[in-house]
């Protein structure tokens, strides 16, 4: 085996272990740390390889799920030993009747009327600059 395919083979196990790492800790630095592998090196791989790119996408995507379902098991255990913070925060985000609630009351007009020349112009302005003037394009072809 050469020394290329070595060094190969060798970050090829070191990516492996990685993605694994990811599925279960999500975040990109306790990943390579426990690997033992420094964050550039990592984004010199992402930047290389499209799919590595992908992968650890991927992989984060898994491990924030995973994360999720240890965090709601968690809550769950707290519910069952009466912990008002957890039976609160459960309740407010997963029942309508206590989440919490704006009121509104007032009235709404709407006027219809004709820009002035400078509003005009400032929207062509803002356009132009947000490189978002299709509009004035379109009516240049059709006009």
């Amino acid at each position: 085996m050469s020394r290329k395919d070595s060094i190969q083979a060798r970050q090829g196990k070191i990516k492996d272990a990685l993605l694994e790492q990811l599925k279960r800790t999500p975040t990109l630095e306790t990943a390579c740390q426990k690997v033992g592998v420094a964050r550039a090196t990592v984004y010199r791989w992402i930047a290389a390889s499209k799919k590595f790119a992908k992968d650890i996408d991927e992989a984060q995507r898994e491990g924030r799920l995973f994360m999720s379902d240890v965090a709601e098991n968690q809550l769950f255990s707290l519910i069952g030993e009466k912990k008002i913070e957890a039976i609160r925060l459960y309740l407010t985000t997963h029942n309508p009747r206590y989440g919490n609630k704006l009121e509104l009351s007032g009235s709404l007009t709407a006027k219809d009327e004709q820009l002035s020349r400078s509003q005009k112009k400032l929207i062509r302005e803002a356009l132009r600059l947000s490189s978002l003037n299709i509009h004035g394009k379109d009516q240049k072809k059709n006009g």
